[in-house]
């Protein structure tokens, strides 16, 4: 009877423990809250403690949807605290969200953001209602593939397959990913020269920060790719 009861003390204490754990989690939680009458985005930082990003919306429209970290109000989607340009908050929803990098899309863009992370890029040219998520960095529509929120200008997208799924991604501001042309010699490798030269030629055009990465594979029947790199053309 007493090993009985002390089987008992123990299940409550650890079920207060398990509360006490939960409340804690969520108490420290990130997301949407309306507070001092207006709606702020709160995120926890172990050097600075909580953070509260105040979002410029009317309040009476803002609506905090199902998926975390989204919310929208009559014209457009939120990401956190940031405002997602062209989005069309009728028609957006999550695609896919297996591992840290995860697909939303509405009929306009799709979009590739990071779990963990404040930034939500938009997959360039993309076409919503084709668009396809295959093996991390890569993707596909009716048009083009992917690598991250890179168009690959394929020959062939019906013959687009990963071989090798990517180990790593590179977050890049534009100016960081299209260097300049007189990089200086000193304060470069000549492979990031090399990098920023391709970069600058083929996607000289990018006006935002962009996703993608060094590795992985892919290929179609005549072109291979290294991450986001076209490294061999067969014809």
């Amino acid at each position: 009877m007493k090993k009985k009861k002390q089987l008992v003390i123990i299940g409550i204490v650890i079920c207060s423990l398990i509360i006490s754990l939960y409340c804690f989690y969520n108490s420290f939680k990130p997301g949407y809250v309306f507070e001092n009458g207006t709606w702020n985005y709160v995120s926890y930082n172990e050097a600075v403690g909580r953070r509260v990003s105040p979002i410029k919306v009317n309040k009476d429209e803002f609506k905090v949807l199902k998926y975390s970290d989204f919310a929208r109000d009559n014209n457009s989607v939120y990401f956190k605290n940031h405002k997602m340009e062209g989005s069309d908050p009728e028609s957006f929803k999550i695609i896919s969200t297996k591992g840290r990098y995860h697909y939303a899309k509405d009929k306009n863009i799709v979009y590739i953001y990071v779990s963990d992370d404040w930034l939500i890029f938009k997959v360039i040219n993309a076409d919503p209602e084709s668009f396809k998520v295959l093996e991390y960095p890569y993707s596909k529509d009716k048009n083009d593939a992917y690598c991250g929120s890179l168009p690959l200008y394929v020959d062939d997208v019906s013959k687009f397959e990963v071989i090798e799924r990517a180990r790593s991604s590179t977050l890049s501001s534009r100016s960081s990913f299209l260097g300049k042309e007189n990089d200086p010699t000193d304060k470069s490798s000549e492979y990031e020269r090399s990098k920023h030269e391709y970069n600058r030629k083929k996607y000289g055009f990018i006006t935002d920060s962009v996703i993608y990465s060094e590795d992985g594979k892919a290929k179609t029947d005549k072109l291979t790719y290294i991450g986001y790199k076209l490294v061999e053309d067969k014809r």
